[in-house]
């Protein structure tokens, strides 16, 4: 519907041209009911009337108005047979009453489509000031988390700055939301590479660790891109935190595809573990909950060097 704004709501063409354009649809009509008469032999009218409706509902009841004059008229000409009888008469009389009723049907269609256009824009404009006021509301939270970490001891500082870093996963979603006709998505390309870029900035590892993001250009609903990205934070922020002691050099790869399903995949050539996962620890936690929130499934994979850590989850229609 979107596509529609600039012909029925912003338009600024000329009266002139908007006139000229309808007759030029008339003509139109006009070559091609002449054709048909042709044709047949007998004379008609009804592909005069889709000119007039399409004249009357792109452009003003101006141009609707213009078009029906131009039908009956040329459906004047193209049913005279050389005397102005009165079935003659009659029939172009309530031709002209239908030409009529068409220009006002179109510019009721019109009016209409301009005031669903209208609340639709209205809609995706709201939808836009919540979702930024939201972002902000959760920038402002991670803010005053992250003041109160720094007052407060090791202890509490880094589960606060882990929960400051989740509110910056939920608050980034807001930034890629594009609004559709039903419901609102997040393309997961640049999404996915905004979460693992602010992950290192907050953490700022002390070696050389480098990153990688391929991503596929596909968008999920908003919910489900905040799942996939809050699993992506702890994955990325447990490979940084544990993988790579000692100031040790690494590289951690963050990789998801929508094929067959969803498929997003943490993986790093650190140190590895010696279990899967610690299923005690609140990251952990938030996983396998999100996981199970996809509908999905968790599986860890020892490389050498290094683990990886992968999530399969349904295709999204």
């Amino acid at each position: 519907m979107n596509r529609l704004y600039p012909l029925v709501l912003e338009h600024q063409i000329p009266r002139l041209a908007r006139y000229s354009i309808s007759a030029c649809i008339m003509v139109v009509c006009a070559v091609l009911q002449m054709g048909l008469q042709m044709q047949t032999g007998a004379p008609g009218f009804f592909l005069l009337l889709p000119g007039v409706f399409i004249s009357g509902l792109i452009f003003d009841h101006g141009s609707g108005i213009l078009a029906a004059v131009i039908a009956v008229m040329v459906g004047a000409y193209l049913s005279y047979p050389g005397e102005f009888a009165l079935d003659y008469l009659s029939t172009n009389a309530l031709f002209a009453i239908t030409a009529a009723g068409t220009a006002v049907i179109a510019e009721f269609q019109r009016i209409e489509l301009r005031r669903v256009m209208r609340a639709d824009k209205t809609k995706a404009l709201l939808l836009q000031e919540l979702a930024h006021r939201t972002k902000n509301n959760l920038a402002i939270l991670g803010s005053m988390i992250r003041l109160e970490a720094r007052h407060g001891g090791p202890e509490l500082a880094r589960p606060l700055e882990a929960t400051a870093r989740r509110l910056q996963v939920m608050a980034e979603v807001y930034d890629h939301l594009s609004p559709k006709e039903d419901s609102r998505s997040v393309n997961m390309r640049y999404f996915l590479n905004d979460v693992v870029e602010k992950v290192f900035e907050s953490l700022l590892p002390s070696a050389p660790v480098a990153f990688q993001v391929s991503c596929e250009d596909f968008s999920l609903p908003h919910n489900q891109a905040l799942a996939i990205g809050i699993i992506t934070n702890e994955l990325v922020t447990n490979s940084l935190k544990y993988a790579f002691p000692n100031e040790t050099a690494g590289h951690i790869t963050v990789s998801l595809s929508n094929r067959e399903g969803i498929e997003l995949s943490v993986s790093d050539n650190g140190v590895g573990v010696s279990t899967p996962a610690d299923p005690a620890g609140l990251g952990s936690r938030i996983v396998q909950l999100l996981t199970q929130q996809l509908e999905g499934e968790i599986t860890y994979e020892r490389l050498s060097p290094g683990l990886c850590v992968r999530v399969r989850a349904a295709s999204v229609v």
